[in-house]
């Protein structure tokens, strides 16, 4: 049930570490926070490219690599601190990745076989389904502060609708 959830994991991780290391646009020039914040992309598109080659493996690729990448991140989030990145998308873009380093190490050893191996049963695929979702619930649930907590989710992403303000909408305004 839990095959899925270190590549997601590693694209949560991957997306916050995206959105910090992209505030080194709107870094004003400032070449320190260029030096300190420019890593997180790097890392962010590798933890992605991880994650989509855990799916279209089926089971854990480079374990041990992985694990290596997942300290090496928390490294470079504790470095992009200096560099201003918000702590709260830091500590959940290091809870992510770790979790995602322990569950790749962990398989290493235990030498998990591909996720379809032997496992073509309706009730075993329904199974891995909701374990999906768990994963992905979870996953949302620690990325989405995380963001928010960013330029990207400060700035709504960077997103010029022409110059021109959107009206805001009243949820409770009836029509």
């Amino acid at each position: 049930m839990l095959r899925s959830w270190p590549a997601l994991l590693a694209w949560g991780a991957g997306l916050i570490h995206l959105a910090i290391g992209a505030s080194v646009t709107g870094a004003e020039g400032d070449p320190r926070t260029v030096v300190l914040l420019a890593p997180m992309l790097v890392i962010g598109v590798a933890e992605l490219g991880w994650g989509v080659a855990v799916l279209r493996a089926g089971r854990i690729e480079r374990g041990r690599g992985a694990a290596l990448g997942a300290i090496l991140a928390v490294i470079l989030g504790a470095v992009a601190l200096l560099g201003g990145a918000p702590i709260i998308a830091v500590a959940a873009s290091s809870v992510l990745v770790v979790a995602a380093g322990a569950m790749a190490a962990r398989s290493r050893g235990a030498g998990e076989g591909r996720a379809d191996d032997g496992e073509s049963s309706a009730r075993m695929s329904r199974s891995r389904a909701v374990g999906t979702v768990l994963g992905a619930v979870l996953v949302a649930a620690l990325v989405t502060p995380g963001l928010a907590q960013t330029d990207a989710g400060a700035n709504g992403g960077g997103h010029d609708h022409g110059g021109t303000e959107l009206p805001l909408v009243d949820p409770h305004a009836h029509h």
